[in-house]
């Protein structure tokens, strides 16, 4: 009766045992991380920069971007068209950026033939968090 009682005892301390890893795994990964335990990696980085501002027609502007991964970039606002772009790797890029039809209206109305608009710049890497920027464009008309 003892031995099957000792017996029974460590089959259960085994099974135990065996648990309590697979417990700590299931809480997943540490934060900025991403996969299975143990497999962690980490998330790819979602920074990027603004670049020069350029005015090449009316209701148009030009800017270069330069993101740190693959991923997909949109600058959005009101009174502009949504621009986007998408890659498979870190590199830069120009990113075309016009205004819709209401505001080339607005343009051809406003004081100095300039209108300024806050556009929202977000990059999303592929399999991370994204990231946003607000910049101030300034639109022109051009001089005839």
């Amino acid at each position: 009766m003892r031995n099957r009682l000792l017996l029974l005892l460590a089959g259960a301390l085994a099974v135990i045992a065996l648990a309590l890893p697979a417990a700590s795994f299931a809480a997943g990964c540490p934060k900025g991380q991403t996969g299975t335990p143990p497999y962690c990696s980490p998330l790819p980085s979602n920074k990027f920069n603004l670049g020069k501002v350029k005015h090449p027609s009316t209701g148009v502007v030009t800017i270069r971007v330069k993101v740190s991964s693959g991923g997909t970039f949109t600058a959005t606002a009101d009174l502009m068209k949504t621009a986007k772009a998408t890659g498979k790797s870190a590199g830069s890029f120009t990113l075309k950026l016009e205004l819709d039809a209401k505001g080339m209206a607005e343009l051809k109305k406003a004081k100095g033939h300039q209108l300024r608009i806050k556009v929202k710049f977000t990059f999303s890497p592929t399999g991370g968090e994204p990231r946003t920027k607000f910049k101030k464009i300034i639109f022109r008309t051009v001089k005839s």
